[in-house]
């Protein structure tokens, strides 16, 4: 007989079941992200929902990032996470609060059987891009190698696999992790907020044309690569 998770919070320890389906699923990025350690952690089913990419990226070389839509005919792959509730929030700072993404609650069948009631992220409806983009090389292996870590079906691990993915320069690819980096610490930082909105300045820049994209994104970048390059030669001195 299954056994049968009823809430995303034990009454007794206010744990939160959260259900990773995009870059999460990769354990060094769920501790660069949000210090995550899980007390628990299974893979699951999530029916009536796609993956998508829809999402935003992090310019200039991740064009979009991973999120769900409802489909009757689909399902999603991904890793039940039991969280502490301090981790979870951070886990939700980091994702930036609820400028990006909004979270509903799902039932998610775990592969041993149990039927979980979990968080899960979804693109916020004002953030969502009109079209989906093919997302970055960098992007879609994290996602296919924290697949293949979290021990997902092998067909959807092949599926992943197959899911065509975009090209970027070296210096693109520099430039959005060294961003990213940055981002993610001063996301766990008093400036979160200013964090947040950076990014979506950026992110905004992809809607302009070619020229002024570019010079938007070079003014946006200077500066948080600037830091994130002075960070890394202190660290590199200890």
């Amino acid at each position: 007989m299954k056994s049968v998770v009823v809430d995303t919070r034990s009454r007794s320890s206010g744990d939160v079941w959260y259900f990773a389906y995009g870059s999460n699923l990769h354990p060094q990025r769920r501790s660069a992200r949000a210090g995550l350690a899980p007390l628990e952690a299974t893979p699951g089913t999530l029916c009536g929902w796609r993956l998508v990419f829809d999402m935003p990226g992090v310019p200039p070389a991740d064009p979009a990032m991973a999120s769900i839509r409802r489909d009757a005919t689909a399902e999603v792959h991904g890793l039940l996470l039991r969280l502490r509730s301090h981790e979870f929030a951070a886990l939700v700072g980091s994702e930036g609060g609820d400028r990006f993404y909004v979270r509903e609650q799902v039932e998610v069948i775990a592969y041993d059987g149990r039927e979980v009631i979990a968080e899960v992220f979804v693109a916020a409806p004002m953030r969502r891009l009109q079209r989906e983009r093919t997302p970055s090389r960098r992007y879609l292996e994290l996602i296919r190698e924290g697949a293949r870590l979290s021990a997902l079906r092998p067909e959807y691990c092949a599926w992943l696999e197959a899911l065509p993915h975009s090209e970027a320069s070296p210096a693109a690819r520099w430039a959005s992790d060294l961003f990213l980096e940055v981002f993610l610490r001063a996301s766990r930082s008093p400036l979160g907020a200013v964090a947040q909105g950076w990014l979506a300045a950026l992110q905004r820049t992809e809607e302009l044309a070619a020229l002024p994209r570019r010079v938007s994104q070079g003014l946006l970048l200077a500066p948080v690569l600037a830091i994130g390059a002075g960070w890394r030669a202190l660290r590199r001195r200890r």
